[in-house]
């Protein structure tokens, strides 16, 4: 319609003493019955004549009126909605529309033409699409040594497709007609297409994460490294939020090669991820690495240098490891400990090197180095300590094992955690009093082993006495006395210290986000004093209204909600977000906050699979695309790759001459 601010050629003179009228945009639009507006398509104005035309009655009026040849008569504008209901110009508006429909167009049959060819292609896409997302999802390999139609290594992705053809018709025809013909043949089979791909549904996989992040508002960042086998250091980015369901997501976004480890470093490869997935750092709340000084270091870590960009990213150290810590400082603690596990990896690799020892370990036939080594085994298998130390630690790694699985989910929170930690040092001590029940269970495994302590079989050394010693005799303490309170005593007390330690990072956090549990023995002015801490501590999410919301609120809820995943859901569920605006803020920074950091070490078992001995040479690209359709399957499985396919067809379909 050539629309502008002002139209100069169509200024029309009216002589001396009369006023220059012009075209305006207002006669581009008419005024319904009911005080609409709507634009008049049909009108078109000439830059060159200054004058309107009606681009239907241009083409299919037989009579002549002023806006087949064109019209100017701005102080009768007036005529220009005469003309829209005249009898002629509807006519050729049908007459339009019936000749824009497609099948009266000249080139109707051409667009047919692309129509089927699209279609076609469509339905080949659709095909690829879905066999590179089953290969993405399981992080297999694509290609094999050849891109050959029937032959044995063409790789997984040409062999889905072979397979396929066998059931589908459709498949066996397109292969029949474009496959294997080489260059200059399309057949949207080869690994340049199905590389186009892999980097299109890798990109529809991170925005659709992104725009679950950016709904929600608030997230934390979860960070970890490891080599991969091409001698590359992989930092895994995970990001923890809360979707608009109420449930806790933790999501992968990418590998990132780093060289420099330096907790700055780290930093910036942070920030610089936020940015460039167009996140604001001002929204983190939270961050969890593993107890690594480059990570967790309090002036110089990754969370420091966090913290001084945005104060309001809390750090929290990742629960198992700190759990895998608590274990191995209490076996440190303790020489016989120490002489335990390597016993039991002693064991386990004598009888791992052989296939034949994994079944029958102490074979009286095996060569005379072996019989030794077994031998020696027994030796030490036979011992009342090691019989002991094997019941005890049994039933102390049972728990921990227990405790860590917990741990390892994406949803637990912080104040279930430190609980479970809180109970799991309740058992540790408990287990103070129970010498004499492993004692005796160690006693009673086997004939075999011995009734009586190492120290008691062995000789009691006599000490010489100088002449300003004492003349009272030493305590000496039998091997029962020895072992309970040199080893067993040392252990529990050393798991009971290790565990309030690790427990003392949570102590804030716990104490902060406790009034939303709202425990019954809390009075309200207790619980108005904690509520408005925690609004204190985030004065730019909360306002001091949280108090009166949540003794509301308190009210509300039945015994079971009273726990802050529920509370969030059946706050969802009922659209009480406006009600309790900061009991529902409030919730969701709770749940934001992480607590592990296993999601990116499973995010590694992928990477292995992925990136395995015979990819090493794989683009970080193509990496992080497949690692995409791997890791958050159950989100692939969700998109419509519809729209790609659609998108694809439409740029690749040739067009031929009938």
């Amino acid at each position: 319609q050539n629309r502008s601010a002002k139209y100069p050629a169509s200024v029309r003179d009216r002589g001396i003493g009369g006023t220059s009228r012009s075209f305006t945009n207002a006669l581009l639009s008419c005024s319904l019955p009911n005080g609409q507006t709507v634009t008049r398509q049909w009108l078109l104005y000439s830059p060159s004549t200054g004058c309107v035309y009606c681009f239907a009655c241009k083409l299919f009026s037989s009579k002549h009126n002023t806006f087949v040849h064109g019209f100017s008569d701005w102080k009768h504008s007036e005529r220009i909605g005469e003309h829209e209901g005249s009898v002629e110009h509807r006519a050729c508006m049908l007459a339009l529309y019936n000749r824009s429909r497609g099948t009266a167009t000249i080139d109707s049959d051409i667009v047919k033409q692309i129509d089927a060819e699209r279609q076609y292609w469509r339905e080949v896409l659709k095909r690829v699409v879905a066999v590179i997302q089953f290969l993405g999802e399981r992080g297999l390999a694509f290609r094999g040594d050849d891109e050959l139609l029937g032959s044995a290594h063409n790789g997984n992705f040409l062999g889905i497709i072979e397979l396929l053809a066998k059931f589908d018709p459709f498949l066996a025809e397109h292969l029949q007609r474009f496959g294997g013909k080489g260059k200059g043949s399309v057949s949207y089979l080869s690994s340049t297409v199905c590389e186009e791909f892999i980097h299109l549904m890798g990109q529809r996989t991170k925005q659709a994460i992104v725009n679950e992040i950016k709904e929600s508002k608030y997230f934390s960042v979860i960070v970890d490294s490891t080599p991969d086998l091409a001698h590359v250091d992989q930092l895994t980015f995970i990001f923890r939020f809360v979707n608009n369901d109420g449930h806790v997501v933790e999501r992968f976004l990418a590998f990132e090669p780093i060289e420099n480890h330096s907790g700055d470093s780290l930093a910036e490869c942070v920030v610089a991820m936020v940015e460039n997935l167009g996140l604001d750092l001002s929204n983190c709340r939270g961050q969890s690495y593993d107890n690594a000084s480059n990570m967790s270091g309090k002036y110089n870590g990754i969370q420091a240098h966090l913290k001084q960009r945005n104060p309001l990213i809390c750090y929290v150290p990742c629960a198992a490891h700190s759990l895998n810590l608590v274990g191995v400082n209490a076996v440190d603690s303790s020489p016989e400990a120490g002489r335990f596990f390597d016993f039991v990896q002693a064991m386990y690799t004598f009888c791992a090197s052989s296939t034949h020892r994994w079944g029958k370990v102490f074979h009286m036939e095996e060569k005379c180095v072996t019989r030794s080594e077994a031998s020696a085994l027994c030796d030490k298998l036979d011992t009342l300590e090691m019989a002991f130390m094997a019941y005890f630690w049994d039933t102390i790694l049972q728990r921990f094992q227990a405790s860590s699985l917990q741990l390892q989910k994406h949803d637990i929170d912080i104040c279930t955690a430190t609980q479970l930690l809180l109970s799991l040092r309740d058992f540790v001590a408990a287990q103070r009093d129970n010498f004499e029940v492993f004692e005796g269970a160690a006693l009673n495994v086997t004939t075999a082993v011995s009734q009586e302590y190492r120290h008691d079989l062995q000789r009691t050394k006599k000490r010489k006495i100088m002449s300003d010693d004492s003349a009272e005799p030493g305590v000496a303490f039998n091997g029962k006395d020895k072992f309970r309170i040199e080893t067993f005593n040392v252990v529990i007390d050393k798991l009971v210290s290790c565990l309030n330690h690790r427990l003392n990072a949570y102590t804030h956090l716990t104490e902060l986000f406790d009034v939303l549990f709202m425990p019954d023995n809390m009075s309200n002015s207790e619980l108005t004093l904690k509520a408005n801490s925690l609004a204190a501590a985030y004065p730019s999410d909360l306002n001091m209204s949280l108090a009166d919301e949540l003794i509301q609120y308190k009210s509300f809820i039945t015994e079971k909600e009273k726990h802050p995943s529920k509370m969030l859901k059946t706050m969802i569920n009922l659209n009480l977000q406006s009600t309790f605006p900061n009991v529902y803020i409030a919730l969701r920074l709770f749940l934001t906050v992480p607590i592990t950091n296993c999601e990116g070490e499973r995010s590694f078992s992928k990477l292995a699979r992925i990136k395995n001995e015979l990819r090493i040479r794989m683009r970080q690209n193509r990496l992080n695309s497949l690692s995409l359709l791997a890791i958050e399957s159950d989100l692939v499985r969700q998109l419509n790759f519809d729209e790609l396919v659609d998108d694809f067809a439409r740029k690749k379909s040739r067009k031929k001459h009938i």
